[in-house]
Parts: C-alpha cells; structure tokens; sequence
C-alpha cells in the first residue's frame, strides 16, 4: 500500500488490538525508536492510519500500511476492527 520494510529487516514482536483493546497512546501522534519501522495489517474492518505530512490511508482487511523509524503516526477505528502492529529492526552486519 505504501513504503516497504528495509532489505534485511528481522521481526521481532508484535501487537494485535480491535475496536475494544485499541490503546489510547496508540490514537494520540507518537513514534517508534530510532532504527525501528512498524508494519500495519488489518485482517478485518478498517483502520484510519494518520502520519505528520502525509495524506491519511484508510488500511482495509487485507491490507498493510508501514510506518519508518521515527515517524510521528497515530490510528483510529471507525469501527469493527481487527489488526496487528509488527515491529521490525536491522540486524547489525557482523563484525568479521
């Protein structure tokens, strides 16, 4: 749907939520870590997906939305909604 994870990036967790469990710090603009993207999948409903400067995505089931290290987001559900947030990061290059 939009930008993809880097080349090389390793999951390391992830979130599920719906309409009921949807964090209040998650509908209010933060950020993820420096060196840490978010990927968005909805597997029912819809999710409203903001980001600072860019146009709002309304992430439907199927779809996915990511969100890059740093990136000032929030979501919000406009109704039944069930969906997970994956967390990603680089693994550093080994030291040979």
């Amino acid at each position: 749907m939009n930008e993809a994870l880097p080349e090389g990036s390793v999951h390391y967790a992830t979130s599920r939520f719906n309409e009921h469990t949807l964090p209040e710090k998650l509908r209010t603009h933060h950020s993820t870590k420096s060196g840490v993207w978010g990927r968005l999948a909805v597997q029912s409903g819809q999710l409203l997906f903001r980001r600072e400067g860019k146009a709002d995505l309304l992430i439907k089931a199927g779809e996915a939305a990511v969100f890059a290290p740093q990136e000032v987001h929030s979501v919000d559900a406009p109704g039944q909604v069930e969906f997970e947030v994956r967390f990603f990061r680089q693994e550093a290059p080994d030291a040979a």
